[in-house]
């Protein structure tokens, strides 16, 4: 349970090969620009490990959890997490983060 807002998440997601990954990130760069006009985002980034290209890093601040709930029935995010499943090679990790400053 999130009890201090706001707060971030780093998901890491292995995905099966390089063209998992090169799937994966063109349906994330929708997920990522509607992501940041939302008003409870206060950024989203993916960013892909520079030494394997089968890893991905996601990090995202959020004001509260009531926006990410809104967040996650949004139409782009359901999409996403369609083409996300498609492509794992294991079940993703996520880390939850109180922003110390």
């Amino acid at each position: 349970m999130i009890i201090w807002q706001p707060f971030a998440l780093l998901t890491t997601v292995r995905v099966k090969d390089k063209a998992a990954g090169d799937r994966l990130e063109a349906a994330m760069q929708t997920v990522v620009e509607k992501s940041r006009q939302e008003a409870g985002n206060i950024t989203y980034h993916v960013n892909r490990d520079a030494n394997d290209s089968t890893i991905f890093y996601l990090y995202d601040r959020w004001n509260s959890i009531d926006a990410v709930d809104f967040h996650e029935q949004t139409e782009y995010f359901k999409a996403g997490l369609v083409v996300l499943k498609e492509v794992l090679a294991e079940p993703p990790t996520t880390t939850i983060m109180q922003i110390a400053y």
